[in-house]
C-alpha cells in the first residue's frame, strides 16, 4: 500500500504541475479521487483500437484529455481556477550513433538544437548492430572517442539506447522483451562498461524499438532513474501517464503522433495546449535530414523556451 501511495503521489506531482503547493494537498486529494497511473484501463476497448493503424495517432490526445480531467478535478477540489500556461516539453532523441547516417550528419542536426538552445535526452547505443533486424548478426560497432566527445555537450543528457539495438527474435523487433533477468543484467553491465571508458554516465534507458516488458523493467530500474518507452511498451507495461513514477523509476513513455515531426507539428497546431503540463516527445534525428532539417527547425521554433531537462523530473 505504501509503494502504491508513493507512486500515485509522485505521479500526481507531474500531472498537477503548477497547481499544487505541497504534498499534503495531493494526499488529501487522493482521499476523495480515485486516481490511476493508467490513463487507459487494462481491459478497455481503447487498448485494442489504439493498436490499429487508423487510430494510433489518437493516443496522445487521449493521454492529454486524461491529464486535463485530473487537473480539473483538483481545481474543483481546491476551489481554484487554472491559469492559462504553456506545456513543458521533454525531448527524447533516438539512434546515436546511426547505422546509415554519419557523425557529420549528427553535427548538423545538433546545430539546429544548439541554435534554439534546446536540451534533449540522446539515446546512445554502446555496441551498435550493423544489421539490427537480424537476430543472428555478428557485426557490431562500438562507440568511439570522436562520437563520445561530440555528445559531451551541455545541452545533451545521455540515455543508454539498448546494448546493440539488435532484435532478439525473427517475428517481432525487440532487444529486451522475452529475456531473463540475468540476460538483461549482462547486456546493461556490458553497455555501462563501454560507456565508462569514456566517462559517460547515462541517466536514463531507452528500449530499442520501444519494446519492453516487466522483467526488463524490473532490472533496468536498478540501474537507471528514468526508463522511457512507447506505444509498443503499452501491451506489457500498460498505458501509463507520462511521466509517472512506477516501480522505483520515473517512466516516460511517448504516445503517437510523437515520433513524427510532421504529424506532431499538425497536432500542436490543431490542438493548442494552454496548460502547464509536461509533454514528452520523441524525434529520430536521422530522419530529419531529408529536407535539410526544415521541419525540425519549425518544430523547435514552436517549442523553444518551453523545455525541461530530464534530470529535472528525477524523484
Amino acid at each position: 500500500m505504501f509503494i502504491q501511495s508513493k507512486e500515485k503521489i509522485h505521479t500526481l506531482k507531474y500531472v498537477l504541475r503548477g497547481l499544487y503547493k505541497s504534498d499534503s494537498e495531493i494526499k488529501e486529494f487522493l482521499k476523495t479521487f480515485h486516481f490511476s497511473l493508467n490513463f487507459i484501463p487494462c481491459f478497455s476497448r481503447w487498448r485494442f483500437l489504439y493498436n490499429l493503424k487508423k487510430y494510433k495517432t489518437l493516443q496522445l490526445k487521449h493521454h492529454i484529455s486524461y491529464v486535463f480531467a485530473v487537473r480539473d478535478r483538483f481545481c474543483e477540489f481546491k476551489g481554484i481556477k487554472e491559469k492559462e500556461g504553456h506545456p513543458s516539453f521533454l525531448i527524447r532523441i533516438d539512434d546515436f550513433p546511426h547505422w546509415e547516417r554519419t557523425l557529420e550528419d549528427f553535427k548538423r542536426f545538433h546545430q539546429v538544437m544548439e541554435e534554439f538552445d534546446i536540451p534533449y535526452l540522446l539515446g546512445v547505443t554502446p555496441c551498435l548492430s550493423l544489421d539490427r533486424h537480424n537476430p543472428f548478426n555478428t557485426d557490431f560497432k562500438k562507440i568511439d572517442f570522436r562520437e563520445a566527445e561530440i555528445i559531451k555537450h551541455p545541452l545533451i543528457e545521455i540515455a543508454m539506447h539498448g546494448f546493440s539495438h539488435q532484435t532478439n527474435n525473427t517475428k517481432k523487433n525487440s532487444e529486451f522483451t522475452g529475456l531473463r533477468e540475468k540476460e538483461v543484467t549482462e547486456k546493461i553491465e556490458k553497455g555501462l562498461e563501454i560507456f565508462s571508458r569514456f566517462d559517460i554516465k547515462p541517466i536514463a534507458f531507452i528500449p530499442p524499438f520501444d519494446e519492453i516488458d516487466m522483467t526488463s523493467y524490473k532490472v533496468l530500474s536498478r540501474y537507471f532513474k528514468i526508463i522511457t518507452g512507447g506505444p509498443d511498451s503499452a501491451k506489457n507495461i500498460g498505458y501509463k501517464l507520462s511521466p509517472s513514477f512506477f516501480k522505483g523509476a520515473v517512466y516516460v513513455p511517448y504516445y503517437r503522433p510523437s515520433g513524427s515531426i510532421a504529424f506532431l507539428k499538425k497536432f500542436l497546431k490543431d490542438t493548442p495546449i494552454r496548460r502547464e503540463i509536461i509533454l514528452p516527445i520523441v524525434i529520430h534525428w536521422a530522419n530529419e535530414s531529408a529536407n535539410r532539417y526544415k521541419d525540425l527547425t519549425e518544430l523547435m521554433r514552436i517549442i523553444k523556451s518551453n523545455t525541461l531537462r530530464f534530470k529535472e523530473i528525477i524523484v
